[in-house]
């Protein structure tokens, strides 16, 4: 367009100062038409428009970044929730740092687990009853588990094989429960090294078992160098009847059952059918004197040796022998002194008439049967075979041996003993007298601590490795 007032100027308009120096529309002067067409951009942008445009700016940045940050432009900011989740799970952090922190604290877990369960027990009013060792040990085995229990137990213990440790807060006594043979142990508190082995037989605290105790190794040594033996009653009849019919399981006198190894140790006693006489030497100062007021008891007897003090004889009685009859040993020996009771406490004066028994070790393998008796190889013991009537009758000798056996009426068995070795059973119990559930809290609150941290800690393992899936999968 021409400017009719100027008619030397040229159509078009020559280039303003900025423009001709390549400046663009955006370093022009801010004009009130420019204020005008932002309000109208700013309004389209209202309500759902805003969010709309900020996602597809979002979808541009990620297109061009295709899976990999782009240096030039930078990681594309997160949002306020993106940030908050990284600072609570991802830190920023290796998963291998995460990784090794859960390992450690899953053994740390492990090594206070025993503690955590034991501080729970505090929400118990007291302790559990367990009434008497017999009641929770019964052919050789727990009758539950007692793992970290609170409990209240009645026993008795062996005081003669007590072992003692010293610990960080003084000194410790270990000592088993009989009846337990060697599975079930208590750790008594000590205030000195030297302290009585006097306890009431009732004992409060917590049971753990003893190989997870610091002192197991050691327990285990001592008593295994003690060289405990269990001596369990059997019933004698049951005893014959088993070796009769050539079975190993033979009932307990107490109830029960139990089945023999071929070398287990036997002890079996025998009643004699003759009675022991002890003649006070103060009384008959000579072997025939002695054997004079011998004959007033008209039963058939035999010299047996010369003591310090007394004279001693054997005296059959038969039957009487077997099944013990005191007012027969009362009768004998008012004969003995002018029909008085014996009133001297001195073994030299008077004589006094006594049952007598021995005692036979021998292997269960060894026994044989035959009709009523019993036959075993005499060997290495010591006790007096018996005694029996000589060929007139009027004296007794002793039983003699055939073939290096000796045979006993089954009737005179009046107790057989089986003997086996104890070690310490690693399987067992100690029970830690007066350690309440709450004496362990410093290993609880280490339990629920290190909890948090490896649960935490394997969130942001989970998230991290999340993270990296779906980079793989979007790649």
């Amino acid at each position: 367009m021409s400017d009719e007032q100027d008619p030397d100027r040229e159509d078009d308009i020559a280039p303003t100062a900025t423009d001709a120096d390549g400046a663009g529309p955006e370093n022009r002067p801010h004009t009130q038409d420019d204020e005008d067409d932002d309000d109208d951009d700013l309004e389209a942008l209202d309500g759902d428009g805003f969010d709309r445009v900020v996602a597809q700016a979002r979808d541009q940045v990620g297109a061009q970044l295709d899976g990999e940050l782009d240096p030039n432009l930078g990681e594309r900011p997160y949002t306020v929730e993106e940030a908050g989740m990284r600072s609570k799970v991802g830190w920023g952090r290796s998963p291998i740092v995460s990784a090794v922190v859960v390992v450690v604290g899953m053994f740390l877990l492990a090594a206070t687990w025993s503690d955590f369960r034991y501080f729970l027990r505090s929400l118990q009013s007291e302790p559990r009853d367990l009434g008497h060792v017999g009641d929770i040990y019964k052919d050789g085995q727990f009758t539950e588990r007692l793992d970290n229990a609170w409990v209240v137990l009645e026993g008795d213990p062996d005081v003669q094989h007590a072992a003692r440790m010293q610990s960080s807060e003084g000194w410790i006594g270990f000592m088993r429960l009989i009846e337990a043979d060697a599975s079930l142990f208590v750790a008594i508190p000590r205030a000195t090294q030297n302290a009585d082995n006097e306890f009431p037989g009732r004992f409060e605290g917590r049971m753990r078992r003893i190989d997870e105790v610091p002192q197991w190794e050691k327990l285990q040594t001592f008593f295994n160098a003690e060289e405990l033996i269990d001596i369990v009653d059997l019933d004698p009849a049951a005893t014959a009847a088993a070796v009769a019919a050539g079975s190993n399981k033979v009932a307990l006198a107490a109830g029960g059952e139990v089945e023999l190894g071929a070398n287990d140790k036997l002890r079996v006693v025998v009643a004699q059918s003759a009675a022991m006489v002890q003649l006070g030497r103060t009384t008959w100062p000579t072997r025939e004197s002695a054997d004079q007021i011998i004959g007033v008891l008209g039963k058939p007897w035999a010299f047996v040796e010369k003591r310090d003090t007394v004279w001693v004889y054997a005296v059959e009685l038969g039957s009487g022998a077997v099944e013990p009859n005191v007012e027969l040993y009362q009768e004998l020996t008012r004969a003995l002194n002018n029909g008085e009771d014996l009133a001297s406490a001195d073994p030299m004066v008077g004589g006094l008439v006594l049952p007598r028994r021995a005692t036979y070790l021998l292997e269960f393998k060894d026994l044989a049967a035959s009709g009523a008796e019993l036959s075993f190889t005499y060997g290495d013991n010591t006790a007096e075979t018996g005694w029996q009537l000589d060929a007139s009758g009027a004296r007794l000798e002793p039983v003699a041996l055939s073939d290096g056996r000796l045979t006993v009426p089954t009737a005179s068995i009046v107790a057989v003993r089986i003997e086996r070795p104890l070690s310490a059973n690693p399987d067992g119990y100690l029970l830690m007298v007066d350690q309440h559930p709450k004496d362990v809290w410093p290993s609880a609150v280490m339990f629920g601590a290190v909890l948090g941290v490896v649960t935490l800690n394997g969130w942001a393992l989970v998230a991290a490795l999340r993270r990296r899936r779906d980079q793989l999968t979007e790649g």
